[in-house]
């Protein structure tokens, strides 16, 4: 049985309502979102790391091929947590790598999502989520 805190059982639940129970997998190695294969260009310690971490929630289409991560992340505007730089660091390239995007919310985002006085729903923050990702998606390098 997962055990999930307070705030990560009530995003489960809206992720459930929003793309079906069938298609949210809790906490899956991030070596399986990618699909069991990693670029031989990793060093041996991202590919350790790879094995080991876990994506908070992974929604997979019908076919179980994973086409979303969504997880919370607030920034380091107080402290910075040493491993959650080092998730921040590498998931997000593994899985662009994979073709899977990746979506971070707020504790507070959703709280305004959950709090029936909120001004925005679940799918009004999820979609300025994916516009956001357009946008840096746009920007030449």
């Amino acid at each position: 049985m997962q055990e999930f805190s307070l705030i990560e059982a009530q995003l489960f639940r809206l992720l459930v309502q929003f793309f079906g129970k069938d298609n949210v997998i809790p906490r899956m190695r991030v070596v399986a979102v990618c699909g069991g294969v990693l670029s031989p260009d990793l060093s041996p310690l991202v590919r350790e790391w790879a094995a080991q971490a876990n994506c908070l929630f992974t929604i997979v289409d019908t076919q179980d091929t994973p086409k979303l991560v969504v997880e919370f992340f607030a920034g380091f505007d107080s402290y910075v947590d040493a491993r959650e730089e080092e998730h921040q660091r590498m998931l997000p390239e593994l899985l662009a790598q994979a073709g899977v995007h990746y979506v971070t919310f707020s504790e507070e985002e959703l709280n305004e999502v959950l709090d029936p006085r909120g001004g925005v729903d679940f799918y009004q923050l999820l979609r300025a989520k994916f516009e956001s990702l357009e946008v840096v998606s746009k920007i030449p390098v």
